[in-house]
């Protein structure tokens, strides 16, 4: 018995198999009324739609046989299926290929054999449409010819119910795109909406790797493609893209443009790329069977792209058109993001604004009040005591009067940079007015805000600030109170520290005062 070998690019040809849903599927009427017709037609008691897998061949729709399968070592169709052209054989006793096949011997007893190829592309043939006798029958060109068209209808009938199963997923994963937009716009959350997106496009596909990447631009004018999730089937599939990735908080960054994802954005055309090898030798593909880059577009601007890998068999124009019908809604999503992501960052600008300073962008009065307030809860509740210092510039408007505003604003603007350098992270600093600088300190008492306050005069008097060529020299006096250990109100702790700061100033100025209790 010969067993015939594989037909090249069998991998391609069983992912084609599956990609027809047909394995293992119920009876249908269209197909059983081709193997009738089939029988019929020429007067052969058996008729079969045969489609070989990887280890055998299924029967989708039969006429004069009981059996579902048989294996495919010993099927006539894996002779099909591996020379790619109808096979006919007269008498199968007398043909040393199958003389002794255990379906020539055995129960099914065949003698001939005629079966003409179910091919759904160019390159791959994934079954047949058969015939068999029990006995040895001719069959010359113009049967041949007319099986074979008969094949053929089965072909487009096959094609046509891939067509409708596509456009049924197609639909379905538009109503997917529609609801991770809805959900988006519910919890602002891209990474679950992409997530919704791309488990689904897994399935469609038949791909083990998907990502959404959308268009960005960092604080340094770098381009990069942001990820917020990747949805792969194993861990495998990961292996060739995460050396390619930076990981942030929300996801990934993929960093320039000078890559095929970079390529398809810039052409606004899906790049497909079935022979990577070919295509890049680079390596940055390497371990990637297949790959589809789509761009997503809003109107006319690329807003990113679609992403998917490793589809066995590559990716052929068909499922090429029906993923370039989602884009639009992908780019929709990702146009709504950016819509989303800009609001926010306008939003925490507006407050960043409300609660700095403009020209030290040190803390406004209102929000250190606020912190004091804070501190002042804190203190209720756990007994923890705070200081505060009260911190003037001495002889400011003498300076600002002789060498011009802008030399003032140098000079607070140097200040406030000292003093962030001085303090602690917890310690909060705050221009309270003019030349008027407020601290609090949570946490210390008396004596350590005192050695602070010293600090910080010794610092300030010492502080080498230039001044068109001029050498200024800067002092300070500072005020320290400590919240009384009863408690007290914000406003009066604060009136205690200005008035030790006047008592500084009034005792000669460049130097520390400790508020009365």
């Amino acid at each position: 018995m010969h067993t015939p070998d594989p037909p090249p690019h069998e991998q391609a040809r069983q992912a084609l198999l599956a990609r027809t849903a047909l394995l293992d599927t119920p009876a249908e009427q269209a197909f059983d009324r081709v193997v009738q017709l089939a029988s019929a037609l020429f007067g052969v008691p058996v008729a079969l739609i045969s489609l070989v897998d990887s280890e055998r061949q299924w029967f989708k729709a039969k006429v004069g046989v009981d059996v579902c399968e048989t294996p495919r070592a010993i099927s006539f169709c894996s002779h099909v299926v591996s020379q790619g052209d109808m096979l006919v054989v007269s008498n199968a006793l007398q043909d040393e290929r199958f003389a002794d096949n255990p379906l020539v011997n055995g129960k099914l007893g065949i003698r001939f054999y005629a079966g003409a190829p179910l091919r759904l592309d160019a390159q791959h043939v994934i079954g047949t449409l058969c015939l068999l006798d029990h006995r040895p029958r001719r069959f010359g060109p113009r049967q041949q010819a007319r099986l074979q068209q008969l094949a053929d209808t089965l072909c487009e009938l096959i094609r046509q119910r891939m067509l409708l199963q596509l456009a049924e997923q197609q639909s379905k994963l538009l109503l997917t795109v529609n609801q991770a937009q809805s959900s988006f716009l519910l919890d602002r959350d891209l990474g679950a909406a992409s997530s919704t997106i791309l488990h689904s496009l897994l399935a469609m596909s038949q791909t083990t790797l998907a990502f959404i990447a959308s268009c960005q631009v960092d604080d340094r004018d770098s381009c990069y493609l942001d990820i917020p999730s990747i949805a792969h089937l194993d861990a495998a599939a990961l292996q060739w893209l995460m050396p390619q990735l930076s990981h942030d908080s929300r996801g990934y960054r993929l960093y320039g443009f000078d890559h095929v994802y970079g390529q398809a954005i810039a052409e606004g055309e899906p790049l497909v790329i079935n022979q990577p090898a070919l295509y890049d030798d680079s390596g940055a593909l390497a371990g990637v069977q297949s790959l589809l880059v789509i761009p997503c577009f809003f109107h006319l601007s690329v807003m990113g792209v679609l992403v998917l890998a490793n589809r066995a068999g590559g990716f052929d124009q068909e499922i090429v058109d029906h993923l370039t019908t989602l884009s639009d809604g992908i780019g929709t999503l990702l146009h709504v993001c950016g819509l989303e992501v800009a609001r926010q960052a306008a939003e925490a600008e507006l407050a960043r604004q409300a609660t700095l300073d403009p020209l030290t962008g040190l803390l406004n009065r209102r929000a250190f009040l606020e912190h004091c307030q804070q501190n002042q809860q804190r203190f209720t509740r756990y007994q923890q005591r705070f200081s505060l210092l009260m911190l003037d510039l001495d002889h400011f408007k003498v300076l600002n009067d002789r060498l011009g505003h802008p030399a003032g604003d140098y000079v607070l603007k140097e200040i406030s940079r000292q003093l962030r350098r001085t303090l602690r992270e917890i310690d909060s600093l705050a221009r309270w007015g003019g030349e008027e600088f407020c601290i609090m300190l949570p946490q210390e008492q008396e004596q350590d805000a005192m050695q602070l306050a010293q600090r910080l005069c010794h610092t300030l008097a010492s502080l080498p600030l230039q001044w068109q060529g001029e050498t200024l020299h800067i002092t300070a006096s500072i005020g320290v109170a400590t919240l009384n250990a009863s408690g007290e109100s914000t406003d009066n702790l604060i009136a205690r520290a200005d008035a030790a700061m006047y008592q500084a100033k009034a005792a000669g100025r460049n130097r520390t005062w400790l508020a009365a209790p």
